[in-house]
């Protein structure tokens, strides 16, 4: 059966990336919480998706050009502040794992350091839509798991697939528009494990599930846990 990740916590019941929403995730009884780093102008590794600060908070800028300071005075919804990478591992260590989403290239040394310095390597993956990013990351530390996102099937497979496998990136996170069964019966050929984002509804659910992912991902991880409780 699937593990369950969920996506940016449990955004349904709680803003996205917040601590209320991974613990509201925790609650739930998922196996993974997925959430995004980036770095602020002062070089604090911070959690939230978006380039800018717009639309998940009161305020407005680029998450670049702002302090770790000036960022936590911004309210993301119900009261809740935009947490520092350690602030969600001090959350969530030994009690869920973490999938890790590098949103920008250059952070990778840091990301990695800090999952070290906490000693979490086998509490969590590092996943990202660059290459290049999940590359820096293994090299900095071989044990890692590393998960490549995608979003499109790519022009030359073949190529794509020797290429994750020559960097040892063996998950693949593939939105729901590209999780068919061909593309996937290849994967698997190859030697990938699979996850499908994100399904939302108890339709999309019973699809997606019915594929045999190791991964479902969700912004309602509720309904994923009522469907993997339900007997056969």
């Amino acid at each position: 059966m699937f593990e369950i990740v969920g996506h940016r916590g449990a955004p349904g019941q709680a803003p996205e990336n917040t601590l209320l929403s991974f613990e509201r995730a925790i609650k739930i009884g998922v196996d993974w919480i997925e959430f995004d780093v980036r770095r602020s102008g002062d070089g604090v590794l911070v959690v939230i998706h978006d380039e800018n600060v717009d639309r998940t908070t009161d305020g407005s800028g680029r998450v670049r050009d702002l302090s770790f300071c000036e960022l936590e005075r911004l309210d993301a919804g119900d009261g809740q502040r935009i947490p520092s990478l350690q602030q969600v591992i001090d959350l969530a260590r030994g009690r869920v794992r973490m999938d890790i989403e590098i949103k920008e290239e250059g952070i990778e040394e840091g990301v990695v350091n800090t999952i070290m310095e906490n000693g979490i390597e086998m509490q969590c993956m590092v996943s990202s839509f660059s290459y290049g990013s999940i590359k820096k990351a293994k090299e900095l530390c071989p044990a890692l798991m590393t998960a490549a996102i995608m979003d499109r099937i790519p022009a030359d497979v073949e190529k794509c697939f020797n290429m994750l496998l020559g960097i040892d990136a063996r998950i693949l996170m593939l939105s729901k528009k590209i999780a068919v069964e061909p593309f996937i019966e290849e994967a698997r050929r190859r030697g990938f494990t699979i996850g499908i984002w994100n399904v939302d509804t108890a339709t999309e659910i019973e699809r997606y599930a019915a594929m045999s992912p190791e991964y479902l991902c969700s912004n309602y991880p509720e309904l994923l846990v009522e469907f993997r409780q339900t007997p056969a």
